[in-house]
């Protein structure tokens, strides 16, 4: 992790992702909407539930993006010679990242309770952040796996993350959904914590550590398997 803050401390522009692009993305969709269109009462869900989707694809956006330079070829090669897996870099990696998006929540927490007045508390928002962390690391874990496996997978899956993060209910209640939907929706990790920040119902966050923590074991046994495929069939170095 401290390899993951050293890095990513001096890559070009990532003080102006940080203070500045990811904090607009989470203030600018209630400024534009929340205020206008949006009843005091849901206002507050609103606020958060954006706030945790911002933070959430700015975590996983940023590590594809780095990651992509070690998902084949000679530098994975001689990464699993020397380290043997994946697993320790990746976690190490997209944990640094999420400290530097956790920094920019607070500045979108400073932005919006002190300078526009919104009810936003510091803790809270801190808290559900950090629950979407296991999400952000199984989600990682995952695009990295299909990289590895099938090459040139970066760019079609952030598309169906896209799609998670709308299915998981990031702007609409669970109760919208119904039958085989409502079903699906369930098995997401998001749609618990948006649950959880919405009526506050404890076993709501209960639900969303337990699907979530599936989730990022599954994602571990993909990259394992993942990598242990290109150490096989692609005999470090090869073509799969």
């Amino acid at each position: 992790m401290r390899y993951s803050l050293t890095m990513n401390a001096r890559q070009p522009g990532i003080w102006l992702r940080v203070l500045v692009v990811v904090p607009l993305m989470e203030v600018l969709p209630l400024l534009f909407l929340g205020r206008a269109y949006l009843e005091s009462d849901t206002q507050n869900f609103f606020l958060y539930t954006n706030m945790v989707w911002a933070f959430f694809t700015a975590v996983v956006i940023q590590c594809l993006v780095s990651i992509q330079g070690l998902a084949g070829g000679g530098r994975l090669d001689t990464f699993l010679h020397s380290e043997g897996s994946v697993i320790p870099w990746l976690s190490g990696y997209t944990g640094g990242v999420c400290c530097f998006y956790l920094f920019s929540s607070l500045v979108s927490v400073f932005a919006l309770g002190f300078a526009l007045g919104f009810p936003v508390v510091v803790w809270q928002m801190l808290g559900y952040a950090l629950l979407a962390v296991p999400t952000s690391l199984g989600c990682v874990y995952l695009v990295y796996g299909f990289e590895v496996r099938f090459n040139r997978t970066f760019h079609f899956i952030n598309l169906l993350l896209d799609a998670l993060v709308i299915f998981s209910c990031v702007l609409w209640p669970l109760n919208t959904f119904a039958g085989i939907t409502r079903i699906a929706a369930q098995l997401s990790p998001l749609t618990h914590l948006n649950e959880f920040i919405r009526t506050s119902n404890p076993s709501h966050a209960l639900l969303g550590i337990l699907v979530s923590f599936i989730f990022l074991l599954f994602g571990v046994a993909w990259v394992k398997r993942s990598t242990k495929k290109y150490q096989v069939d692609g005999a470090f170095g090869g073509s799969l």
